[in-house]
């Protein structure tokens, strides 16, 4: 072969190599041209989502705090006692300078001929304070399969203090009142949640 036929062969190639890299070029060119007039939503949709950690939901509320917010119970000229219903309890206190009160635990079941207690599968309950014709109802509800009981006293320095405990079939609550002078404050200090109870000697 002679030499101008390889110098053609060599020309052709590098206007071939040539050829292809300004083609090459030019396609990229183009590329980042009509990438960059595309609007932002578009672009944003080729980007590789982003993994979104949800934020903490908040609680129901903190067990602590409902158990110890205050129930404030005011005085009423009236008994919240009804007619037909049963007194299973009662205890003296003072209120203030000699200020003499009573304590009385009510239930709606009635008592038969020989004074047993007719006790239905559910029964309202009244606990209260009496005081110079003053009433404080403390408790008064309807309680299912459970009762009431209560214990009342003083401390060392004189201040009233009034625990019930509240027995049923799905739990026990023990609530504790004190007298503030003009009201009776109240709040649950202990709380066993819902339980399946197969035994209890309330």
């Amino acid at each position: 072969m002679n030499k101008s036929l390889l110098k053609g062969i060599g020309a052709v190639v590098i206007a071939a190599a040539i050829f292809a890299g300004g083609y090459t070029a030019g396609q990229r060119v183009r590329e980042d041209n009509i990438i960059s007039a595309l609007p932002r939503k578009t672009l944003d949709m080729t980007e590789p989502p982003q993994t979104l950690t949800p934020s903490p939901q908040p609680t129901a509320g903190n067990t602590e705090t409902q158990r110890h917010e205050k129930n404030i119970t005011e005085k009423n000229s009236k008994t919240a006692v009804q007619d037909g219903w049963s007194e299973v309890g009662k205890a003296n206190i003072k209120l203030g300078e000699n200020s003499n009160a009573a304590v009385k635990l009510y239930t709606s079941a009635q008592k038969d001929e020989n004074g047993e207690l007719m006790w239905d599968d559910g029964n309202m309950w009244l606990l209260e304070v009496e005081k110079n014709g003053e009433y404080y109802a403390l408790i008064n509800k309807y309680i299912q399969l459970g009762k009431v009981d209560f214990s009342a006293g003083e401390d060392e320095n004189g201040n009233v203090s009034i625990t019930a405990v509240i027995s049923t079939g799905t739990g026990v609550t023990v609530e504790k009142y004190t007298y503030n002078g003009t009201v009776f404050e109240g709040q649950t200090v202990y709380n066993s949640g819902s339980l399946n109870v197969t035994g209890s000697t309330f």
